[in-house]
């Protein structure tokens, strides 16, 4: 199996580095001037992280009038190239023609930062004004939040009725006809996978040969790889991995409340951001949305009474992919493939490195532990 081979975190500010230089106000108006627009200015907003490097523009139109666009600068990092755009770009145009989802509508996007006007890969979009739910969620009412939470619902149940021509596949979106690729996400490659079994396992064998090929993992990984092989084994043969009633849905993956603007005083939803890890799958993540809203946990609790009384949101709850049986495998895969992927890049220190690395190692083996108390046990 091919590895990437992952960029130091100096090579990576070092890219990061290279791609600012460019972002000049020449180069802006050359990616504004088919719009026949002028760049005024534009600035780096506090939101902005290494993942992602994100934008305000402010141009002028000939006419004397003002218009503002968010431009969102892909990470240059090897593993997603391309994918993380054109995962974005591709989910968003089509849910735009499919459904009601407030969502910015895309001006320009390139994925080949050899030919775009940036050298770099992008996305120019819609600038939709409002605040994130993150920053006035704690001046929101219940009564207003009951009134996000219920469209939000809404916006999820659309997302889960929508059959795409292909087969049913896990996998993040490839083309403008919604085709599979791998999934993007935090680890390998892989994918589109047929079922959960293939899924779980290739992810699995992925974090074996990446401890057998490299010698620093090779080191401190070493003594898990035959507990992973066994549970390999026993997903080869677990029938609750290839149940046909484990649908797949489209899914964001990600309504943290950073990702959705809101008018705080209506509750209405003006936007849902951040599409690049979307895909086909499995999890629950969309459905537990308000797990991801509240740091207070009182009012979280006091919440979820109030959001019960709703039945749209009663009737979402009963669509939830039953996890029995398969969370003891998937708690034993992510930590395994986050130790075993990309750590040199985000971090700038080797300790640090290592550091990372042992602790997911540990969590594997915690997770392996719990595993063969759940599920070989049980099957003696």
């Amino acid at each position: 199996m091919d590895f990437i081979q992952h960029p130091s975190y100096s090579e990576q500010m070092h890219d990061i580095g290279l791609i600012l230089s460019k972002l000049t106000m020449e180069n802006m108006n050359k990616l504004l001037e088919r719009f026949e627009l002028q760049c005024i200015s534009f600035e780096r907003l506090q939101t902005s992280g290494r993942i992602n490097l994100i934008f305000n523009l402010k141009a002028q139109s000939k006419t004397s009038s003002y218009v503002e666009f968010i431009l969102k600068i892909s990470n240059p990092h090897y593993y997603w190239k391309e994918y993380r755009i054109k995962n974005e770009v591709y989910t968003m145009q089509y849910l735009l023609e499919h459904t009601t989802i407030p969502l910015p509508k895309i001006f320009d996007y390139s994925i080949d930062f050899k030919t775009s006007i940036l050298s770099c890969e992008y996305i120019l979009m819609e600038k939709i004004h409002g605040n994130t739910l993150e920053s006035v969620i704690e001046k929101m009412s219940d009564q207003t939040l009951i009134k996000t939470a219920i469209e939000m619902t809404d916006y999820i149940k659309q997302l889960r009725q929508i059959k795409l021509p292909q087969t049913n596949k896990i996998g993040s979106f490839c083309s403008k006809e919604m085709f599979l690729g791998g999934s993007i996400e935090d680890g390998p490659t892989l994918g589109p996978f047929i079922n959960l079994k293939e899924y779980i396992i290739q992810h699995l064998q992925w974090a074996i040969q990446r401890i057998q090929t490299d010698k620093q993992l090779f080191q401190i990984g070493e003594y898990l790889i035959l507990s992973l092989q066994k549970i390999i084994d026993c997903a080869q043969i677990d029938s609750n991995l290839s149940n046909p009633e484990i649908k797949f849905h489209i899914t964001h993956t990600d309504l943290n409340s950073s990702n959705i603007l809101v008018d705080e005083n209506t509750g209405k939803i003006l936007a849902i951001l951040d599409w690049e890890k979307s895909a086909m799958t499995f999890n629950n993540d969309d459905i537990e949305f308000l797990s991801h809203w509240f740091e207070d946990n009182q009012r979280d609790k006091q919440f979820q009474s109030l959001i019960q009384q709703e039945q749209n949101y009663l009737d979402l709850l009963n669509d939830t992919c039953n996890m029995y049986k398969i969370q003891s495998y998937l708690d034993v895969m992510y930590p395994a493939m986050y130790a075993t992927f990309y750590s040199c890049t985000w971090f700038e220190y080797e300790q640090i490195v290592i550091e990372h690395i042992k602790q997911f190692l540990q969590e594997t083996e915690d997770a392996i532990i719990a595993f063969n108390k759940d599920i070989l046990d049980e099957n003696k």
